[in-house]
């Protein structure tokens, strides 16, 4: 049985290192950059998309653990990316898309355990998401991956429906916006 708990409300179980550790597995697991060339460029990728948001928006963070309390799973994001200029520091190429950010204010990452991939895990991670920011008002998400990404399918699945896709440097990016 998987529970889906946000970051705000681990407490202890957060705090003793039980659970940050399978986050951080989960996240270079999935992550497409896999090389670094310092601890130090590691640490600031590690920042920008996902201990910034733990950081800032612990209760817009959730984390599926299975019976034994593993992770398998973790969504963060922002309620409203226009309020924090920060993020357009780490993510320059926010400029691009930000004309959508009054329609698709929310932002997210999510990621999920390899082995725990297409059994609807990710589904629930963006329904407890969703239902959060929503009842906060907000009346859209989006989220930014490769146009040739496996987990475009997915998200379309799951109703990111509006699409866009932008330059940046040397690489297309693929904005994807969901109504709620």
């Amino acid at each position: 049985m998987i529970q889906v708990k946000s970051l705000q409300n681990l407490g202890p179980m957060l705090e003793k290192g039980r659970i940050w550790p399978g986050i951080e597995n989960i996240f270079f697991e999935s992550s497409v950059k896999k090389k670094f060339e310092s601890p130090e460029e590691r640490a600031a990728f590690k920042f920008k998309y996902l201990d910034w948001y733990a950081k800032n928006h612990s209760g817009c963070f959730f984390v599926a653990l299975d019976q034994d309390q593993k992770v398998q799973g973790y969504i963060c994001g922002t309620p409203n990316t226009s309020l924090h200029p920060e993020l357009f520091e780490m993510h320059p190429w926010f400029q691009k898309i930000s004309h959508l950010f009054a329609t698709f204010p929310a932002h997210l990452h999510i990621n999920c355990a390899e082995k725990a991939r297409g059994l609807g895990l990710g589904s629930t991670l963006l329904n407890v998401f969703e239902n959060t920011i929503h009842s906060q008002g907000i009346i859209g998400a989006h989220l930014v991956t490769s146009p040739d990404s496996r987990n475009v399918g997915f998200y379309e699945k799951n109703g990111y429906k509006f699409s866009q896709t932008v330059e940046w440097k040397t690489a297309s990016l693929l904005f994807m916006g969901k109504t709620l």
